[in-house]
């Protein structure tokens, strides 16, 4: 796959240490080109950190600085999103909670009937929510 931009490609690479050195090569070449394009002129940075050339407008590629792959001290001070800001992991923990149908006031009980096949497919015939409707006909029958 040839383009007229520099790529960072790292999809085909592991977790290997050989992989590691391997990514910041190419991380090294990409840095490289795309500094001598920035220098060249001609293209100019959007909102989202990608260079985007001038005249056509295509997308040249993002910021170096932005694809840097991280340091091996940058690695061993990242802490866990719930321990680095507690506060706002809390406040996630309760939006999620929250999510979802409501808890039910009264539940229903599972159990498993046998019923003719006829009465089955009527009620199957009006279309979604047959269960429920076999369920009313039952609490009217029952004078519930």
């Amino acid at each position: 796959m040839s383009s007229k931009w520099p790529m960072f490609i790292t999809r085909d690479l592991g977790d290997t240490e050989a992989d590691s050195v391997e990514m910041q090569r190419r991380w090294e070449v990409y840095d490289r080109e795309m500094r001598a394009l920035i220098d060249k002129g001609g293209l100019y940075q959007d909102a989202d950190g990608w260079w985007v050339h001038s005249e056509t407008g295509e997308l040249v590629g993002p910021d170096p600085e932005l694809e840097r792959p991280s340091s091996e001290a940058e690695l061993a001070s990242m802490r866990p999103f719930g321990e680095a800001m507690p506060d706002l992991a809390e406040a996630f923990r309760h939006e999620i909670a929250k999510r979802g149908r409501p808890p039910l006031t009264t539940t229903k009980t599972p159990v498993t009937i046998r019923l003719d096949a006829d009465i089955v497919e009527y009620y199957k015939a009006e279309g979604k929510g047959w269960q429920s409707r076999i369920n009313a006909a039952l609490r009217k029958v029952a004078g519930l």
